[in-house]
């Protein structure tokens, strides 16, 4: 009974501590930053209908999309200076890694911010497209490639412009000057992430190294209409993977620009992936690695949007192999049930055409609907 006590008093007393007010420098910050403790979590119910179903006739799953914490710290130094660090943990059963991102970011209003270790790069933020006006789940930014089958065709059936995610770099973007931002990311290898030794990663596995992500945008406002437009790069070495020179170098280039005005959102963005990752012998026989163009649009009133949008991708492949070619069309549908509650609606129609790039093709058409209960904390 003692013992029961003593343990029930403990579990208390740490519930107690977390409870504390973030600025009074509780959580083990022992009174250097002040720190918040926060998180996300996603329920999803899919139903899925498609051409090819093998090992996914059941036609409906349920899945635990995201669960994460996220805890912050940050203060501010005498001469202004802003500094912190920002980590977030995966807390899904299924979750292979322990975190998602970890970093940590100096801040000047006068010289800009400098962001250091596992982040998305300078490209990523600083491009804008129509995910940046869509609701809800924001269509081919969404869930569509957790339910439906895209082959083994290396088509695009994504939106995004970058390739090293949340690899391990140094990334800096200005302060912002008459509406412009500029923005740039070293990462050294696409293969690496915090956690390991400098050398963990091999230099010939086939991954990108010395990437540079460089990018630009410009934000406005003429009356009630308010606009940004972008441009971004994205440029690296291939590696030699064993057996094979991976020669086609990363060279990506993305342009986008977004419109709000009296709760409309018109959103448009173009990537192409050129021939990154390609191999010597794939290129001489014209294959690509792709090219996708996105245009929505989307309205907001009090709780409720809505959002339309149209995702159309090409790939070449090699002599004698047709495109590899998707479009997806989505309509999401978001309600915000209570603070912290929002709900979710995703209903996409897709047509993916030889999607595992064969002589002879095998198409794929389908819709997917996806309900997801998304709570923030």
């Amino acid at each position: 009974m003692f013992k029961q006590v003593l343990l029930g008093g403990t579990a208390l007393a740490s519930v107690a501590v977390l409870a504390l007010p973030a600025n009074a420098g509780q959580v083990g910050s022992k009174d250097s930053m002040s720190v918040t403790l926060g998180g996300e979590f996603r329920f999803q119910v899919g139903l899925v209908d498609q051409d090819v179903s093998a090992a996914a006739g059941r036609g409906y799953q349920f899945k635990v999309d995201e669960s994460e914490v996220k805890v912050k710290a940050s203060n501010t130094a005498n001469n202004g200076l802003k500094y912190g660090i920002s980590i977030e943990l995966n807390a899904g059963a299924g979750d292979g890694s322990a975190a998602d991102e970890a970093y940590a970011f100096i801040d000047s209003a006068d010289w800009g911010r400098v962001e250091m270790g596992d982040q998305d790069d300078a490209t990523d933020r600083i491009y804008v497209e129509s995910d940046d006006i869509l609701v809800g789940r924001k269509g081919p930014d969404g869930d569509v490639v957790d339910y439906f089958s895209f082959g083994t065709g290396g088509g695009v059936s994504a939106t995004g412009n970058t390739v090293t995610s949340d690899d391990t770099k140094i990334t800096y973007f200005t302060p912002r000057f008459a509406g412009f931002q500029l923005g740039g990311s070293l990462t050294p290898d696409t293969g690496e992430t915090s956690g390991g030794a400098a050398t963990a990663d091999a230099d010939n596995d086939g991954d990108f190294e010395n990437v540079i992500g460089i990018g630009a945008n410009y934000s406005g406002k003429f009356d009630d209409v308010s606009f940004v437009v972008s441009l971004t790069g994205e440029f690296g070495d291939s590696e030699t993977a064993a057996g094979a020179d991976t020669e086609g170098e990363l060279e990506t280039i993305a342009v986008g620009a977004t419109v709000n005005f009296a709760g409309f959102g018109l959103g448009a963005g173009y990537v192409d992936f050129a021939e990154s990752g390609q191999t010597a012998a794939n290129m001489a026989a014209g294959a690509d690695s792709g090219s996708y163009y996105t245009l929505g649009g989307s309205y907001t009133t009090g709780p409720w949007g809505v959002s339309l949008n149209w995702f159309e991708s090409t790939k070449a492949n090699t002599t004698g192999i047709s495109d590899t070619d998707i479009q997806i069309i989505s309509l999401d549908v978001a309600y915000a049930v209570a603070p912290g509650w929002e709900l979710n609606l995703s209903a996409t129609t897709i047509s993916a055409d030889n999607i595992n790039a064969t002589a002879v093709p095998v198409n794929n058409d389908g819709t997917v609907v996806i309900i997801s209960n998304q709570f923030d904390f």
